[in-house]
């Protein structure tokens, strides 16, 4: 009976220690393609400052990261709010379009670089740069 009784304690641990390895994802092998989770460095509400040609406008990205889509909102006094579409984060590339009611939607490109976001924008026929840090 006590063999028995500590058999199925053995049984039972190897399954407890078996399914909280494949939860974490640490059991069995990898299979190229696979997505292990991945630092999300870009979910959150981002100070943002666009300049085009000498000029300085200060913006509020607010983005979320769902695997490799990645959404959100944009408001700034010269543009007012806008939405996020197009969104997607590949091999460390950021690329959306920013689309408002009352302005041109802007086509941003962008990385992440020592913990801020830089990159390009296209807007009206021209094209600008810009940064963000998180807040």
């Amino acid at each position: 009976m006590r063999l028995r009784t500590f058999d199925t304690l053995i049984v039972i641990l190897i399954l407890t220690a078996a399914s909280v390895a494949l939860a974490e994802g640490s059991f069995g092998s990898q299979h190229p393609g696979s997505s292990k989770a991945k630092a999300d460095t870009l979910t959150g509400d981002w100070d943002v400052i666009l300049e085009l040609e000498g000029n300085k406008v200060a913006a509020i990205f607010k983005l979320k990261l769902d695997g490799d889509k990645v959404t959100g909102t944009a408001d700034s006094h010269h543009t007012g709010p806008g939405t996020l579409s197009k969104g997607s984060w590949l091999d460390n590339k950021l690329t959306f379009t920013l689309d408002f009611a009352a302005h041109e939607s802007i086509v941003v490109t962008g990385k992440v670089e020592n913990g801020k976001l830089v990159g390009e924008f296209a807007t009206e026929g021209m094209r600008g740069t810009w940064t963000a840090e998180k807040n």
